[in-house]
């Protein structure tokens, strides 16, 4: 994706930028960044992956600056920290090898989308037969007569297992790198901050005025945020629904698919819908976006993880309507397919920015207290 040439003077460059942006302090009520830009003097990487991650990418401080284009300080902040952002991920990946799946990652994602899916059509014909994935399958534990229990556990324990791991130490090497110790995760007040932040988007807000971003033009608004809110909820129900489906089957004795009045499929229903509508608000903005202050190298990246997070939901969806008739098994190999890639990729592609922006934001909750 970018040279090591491109890599060391985006660092100097963002490193420039940071120092007018210092001097200046015209956007210092926009964001958290640039009250944090004045507690440094000069920017070495690992601060600049710090107020790269703590940004939100609002490009309020793009359409506010007077040095941004044409001026000849060419000031550029949301596109400069899109990348470091970026880098930061591919710093961080573990193992470290992996970290290069960004760098292609639209076309990574489309080919572990074909190998997954096509994994369980085989798993699928191999346990039953190429004819019994077009035939209906009826009553509790249907799913399993298509792909046994064992298998889909089995599976998705250790790629479970594999993405914790990553994102433990990837979140370690974040937190470690400019001086913190994990030890001050204790601090319970710092996580009220950023879970309180992060819950409510607070920094898609528009800073102190509230009038929101420029997620489009040089106008003011807050459809990103509540996009964000729909994809961010939505996946927080499906998380819920899962949970309960464990807790169903192993405690309670019941096994899927669940009656349609059941809390499982009533939070993934609600959690699938509400993900695939902000994935469509989400795309929309980005075609309609400013082209300038973004990184045109990042869009594959970007798109490729809306459209898997929005296949995710939408086959899961079309399994709930389809789940008695004769399309249930092959649905169900496709929507399977597009999960286990998803997490397959989760600690490799865009969604890690949750990670490390909660991580940005207990930094800057330890600002906030002391000050």
């Amino acid at each position: 994706m970018f040279s090591k040439e491109d890599n060391i003077l985006r660092l100097k460059d963002a490193s420039r930028a940071m120092e007018i942006c210092n001097a200046c302090r015209y956007c210092e009520t926009l964001c958290p960044v640039f009250p944090q830009i004045t507690q440094f003097r000069t920017f070495d990487k690992p601060t600049l992956n710090y107020l790269s991650n703590l940004c939100h990418n609002c490009k309020g401080c793009f359409h506010g600056c007077q040095y941004a284009p044409p001026h000849e300080f060419d000031l550029n902040i949301p596109k400069t920290f899109s990348e470091l952002r970026v880098d930061s991920y591919i710093q961080y990946a573990f193992p470290n090898i992996l970290g290069k799946l960004f760098a292609k990652n639209g076309t990574v994602v489309s080919i572990l989308i074909a190998v997954c899916i096509g994994l369980l059509f085989i798993v699928g014909t191999y346990f039953n037969s190429a004819d019994s994935l077009f035939t209906a399958y009826e009553g509790e534990g249907s799913f399993f007569k298509v792909i046994p229990y064992e298998i889909m556990t089995l599976v998705s324990g250790l790629i479970f297992f594999h993405v914790i791991i990553a994102f433990i130490v990837g979140f370690r090497r974040f937190w470690t790198e400019n001086g913190d110790k994990m030890s001050e995760l204790k601090d319970l007040s710092l996580w009220k901050y950023a879970m309180g932040a992060a819950a409510t988007l607070k920094h898609l807000d528009g800073g102190d005025n509230g009038h929101g971003c420029n997620h489009i033009d040089d106008r003011f608004g807050h459809s990103r945020k509540w996009f964000h809110h729909a994809v961010m909820y939505g996946f927080i129900l499906t998380l819920i629904s899962t949970t309960l489906a464990a807790i169903y089957h192993h405690f309670l004795g019941l096994h899927a698919p669940y009656d349609f009045d059941s809390l499982v499929v009533i939070t993934g229903t609600l959690g699938g819908i509400l993900m695939v509508i902000g994935c469509i608000g989400l795309t929309y903005i980005k075609i309609k976006a400013d082209p300038i202050p973004i990184s045109q190298k990042l869009l594959g990246m970007d798109y490729s993880f809306i459209a898997m997070l929005a296949l995710v939901n939408i086959t899961g969806l079309l399994l709930l309507v389809f789940r008695e008739g004769a399309w249930m098994p092959s649905l169900l190999c496709i929507h399977l397919g597009f999960v286990l890639a998803f997490f397959l990729m989760m600690p490799y592609c865009k969604f890690v920015h949750l990670l490390y922006r909660l991580g940005a934001l207990l930094k800057y909750a330890k600002y906030v207290r002391n000050n």
